[in-house]
């Protein structure tokens, strides 16, 4: 016998095959030029399914943001209590998920989302409010784990961390020989003032 899933987990996999479509199709095409009948048949369902779910094109962006913070914060699962370990973590799992075609089509949908963030006011407020809550979560993560007073104020290397995260990604995916993975990590430790002690490098003595 087939699986027997209730009402809600029907409509947990019916929003997922949506959001799913609607990111490929994004990155593939653009927003713009994708409409929501043709998300609606890449998914195998009908228009009809995304009004029941989402708030049109706008409601489907906000979803997929915010599915893309809550499984990296559901996969973050960093055993580490120091500042050297945290930083090696953080970059042995940022190189691995550069290599996950997952992230590739991710950063082709979030160029397009800046852009009609850009364009569209309501989109725009999506945008700033899933920022904010990236820099809250890198906030949250540095004064967990930096170990020491950072050099300038938390709120401020949130914002460097998510710049690294972003601007690493988006450089690596175009030209990843000029610009390795590990990069994002070396910079953090940098901007914490840890540069010794990221990627093999003899750890500072001062």
């Amino acid at each position: 016998m087939g699986e027997r899933l209730t009402r809600a987990q029907q409509q947990q996999r019916t929003r997922q095959r949506l959001l799913d479509a609607a990111e490929s199709l994004f990155a593939e095409r653009g927003i713009h030029q994708t409409s929501l009948d043709e998300v609606a048949a890449e998914a195998g369902l009908t228009k009809g399914a995304i009004y029941a779910n989402f708030d049109g094109k706008t409601g489907l962006l906000r979803a997929i943001l915010e599915r893309r913070r809550t499984d990296a914060r559901a996969a973050d699962t960093n055993p580490a209590t120091s500042t050297v370990g945290w930083l090696s973590h953080l970059g042995d799992t940022y190189e691995l998920a550069l290599a996950q075609p997952e992230t590739r089509r991710f950063a082709m949908a979030l160029v397009e989302f800046w852009l009609y963030g850009m364009r569209t006011p309501a989109a725009r407020a999506d945008m700033a409010h899933w920022l904010r809550t990236v820099r809250d979560g890198n906030a949250r993560e540095i004064t967990d784990r930096s170990g020491s007073d950072p050099p300038i104020p938390v709120e401020q290397l949130a914002t460097l961390m998510t710049a690294l995260d972003i601007g690493i990604a988006f450089q690596h995916l175009i030209d990843p020989e000029g610009v390795p993975g590990d990069l994002y990590a070396r910079g953090l430790a940098a901007i914490l003032g840890r540069s010794g002690t990221v990627g093999g490098d003899t750890p500072r003595t001062d």
